[in-house]
């Protein structure tokens, strides 16, 4: 149904025709088809909307990771990026595919803060390899603590948390976690190689490595001030296990 405004305009639809005001001029346009979906189609609809869930599972399950200090579109930005890992399991047709049957090692280098890239702020690189005891085994090279880890201004102190944490992306989301906590002091100019190996990881879990920077600066009684925001919260995918990969 269409009516006349009070400037003599139509707005509204008369069989397919549809009336607006566009900038003050009059716009009339044809109805848009309904397209019908094809099988293929819902399917793949179907595929994405169960990904974004997952996606949501992982995200709330990362809260005490995360603390809230990700950037305001991360949850799309992972949910394509989930999406995304998915479809490189060629092996398996659309509506079959999980994080179980696939390899989602794409998801590796997301970041959680675009504000502040981990890469940017920590460039020694970090390799986690399960062993056979399905156990993570964590390595970072020495590296020049001064060149190689980014300092907010007048922050000296640093630490890299490191941690695993398992899902069946279930009802019972968190199955298994564990992390570490390595110090850094910008006036200590090197660091020795660091390894960590984690707990065992579940049979039938879904894995994902992260790491990220938290800063800190120490009051006059030895507290931790911990000055990480918004804008400073280095976070990243190290890796992800599956019973794929």
């Amino acid at each position: 149904m269409a009516r006349i405004d009070n400037k003599k305009n139509f707005r509204g639809t008369i069989g397919n025709v549809v009336f607006r005001t566009l900038d003050g001029k009059q716009i009339v346009q044809s109805k848009a088809a309904r397209r019908k979906q094809t099988k293929a189609t819902k399917i793949s609809g179907s595929e994405f909307r169960q990904c974004s869930t997952w996606a949501k599972q992982l995200r709330l399950g990362l809260g005490s990771f995360l603390v809230g200090l990700n950037d305001s579109y991360m949850y799309r930005r992972f949910a394509g990026a989930f999406y995304k890992a998915l479809q490189t399991n060629n092996q398996l047709p659309k509506g079959e595919r999980n994080p179980f049957n696939s390899t989602m090692g794409s998801l590796a280098g997301f970041e959680f803060n675009n504000h502040s890239p981990f890469t940017t702020y920590f460039t020694p690189p970090i390799t986690a390899v399960l062993n056979n005891e399905r156990k993570l085994v964590f390595t970072i090279p020495a590296f020049t603590t001064q060149t190689e880890l980014q300092f907010p201004e007048n922050v000296h102190k640093a630490e890299l948390v490191l941690y695993a944490y398992s899902t069946n992306l279930g009802d019972n989301a968190t199955i298994a976690e564990d992390y570490t906590i390595i110090p850094f002091d910008q006036n200590s100019p090197s660091q020795n190689e660091t390894t960590w190996t984690s707990l065992p990881l579940p049979e039938g879990s879904f894995t994902l490595v992260c790491a990220k920077i938290m800063y800190y600066r120490m009051n006059t009684f030895s507290v931790k001030n911990y000055v990480n925001t918004l804008k400073l919260n280095p976070a990243v995918i190290v890796a992800t296990f599956g019973d794929n990969g």
